[in-house]
């Protein structure tokens, strides 16, 4: 047996400090193509586990909340939409902040009424890994093995052309902070389960799945 390399690194012991939880949606345009089991099976094959679920059809006044009437994420959404349409070639149609009001009401209305399924996810940077897998919002942009890469043709051009929000496929929360809140608005406590996964000693221990006992040499 080779001689362990002796080192100065520190372990800091607790893996599980990087388990987070995150909000994902799958919308109704996944939904009515009957693309639900695709997509949650690409959450499960990264190895993050469900512990809320349920179908519902979120009022205007819940999607309101969730996207919220905030100078802030008007701005910073709006900024964005500004600089795709000036990329593109065309005018932007106001100034950021009423181009953020303007998307807001697009994704209240795309969302609200249709069913959608609402789901909590948890592991180890389940929030970057939530959105990793969900890929770009820019479906032509997206890479290819990502939600979006390889279910959606949507296009900003084809849905500023109808007047309607960018069809993603579905929601992932951008941040840990905004995760937690998110969870908040849409689940119970009650309603997000605490249970183990076998292969969760996979990802947290060290001694797992070892040989007892080898067998005899020949």
């Amino acid at each position: 047996m080779s001689e362990k390399p002796k080192l100065n690194f520190k372990f800091r012991g607790d893996p599980k400090r990087h388990k987070e939880r995150t909000v994902i949606f799958v919308k109704s345009e996944a939904i009515q193509r009957h693309l639900v089991g695709e997509l949650v099976s690409k959450f499960e094959r990264r190895g993050m586990k469900m512990v809320a679920c349920k179908l519902i059809a979120p009022s205007q006044a819940l999607i309101g909340k969730h996207y919220p009437h905030d100078e802030a994420w008007y701005k910073s959404t709006g900024t964005k939409s500004y600089q795709g349409f000036i990329d593109r070639g065309i005018k932007p149609p106001g100034p950021p902040v009423e181009i953020g009001k303007w998307t807001r009401q697009k994704l209240i209305d795309s969302l609200s009424d249709r069913p959608l399924l609402a789901m909590v996810w948890e592991g180890p940077h389940a929030v970057d890994l939530g959105r990793k897998t969900a890929g770009s919002t820019n479906p032509l942009t997206a890479d290819i093995g990502s939600i979006r890469g390889d279910y959606s043709t949507d296009s900003y051009q084809m849905s500023d052309d109808t007047g309607r929000s960018i069809q993603t496929l579905v929601h992932a929360s951008g941040d840990a902070e905004e995760a937690e809140r998110e969870i908040k608005l849409w689940f119970k406590p009650g309603e997000i389960l605490d249970y183990d996964l076998i292969d969760e000693d996979v990802i947290f221990k060290m001694d797992w799945g070892k040989v007892r006992k080898r067998g005899r040499k020949k």
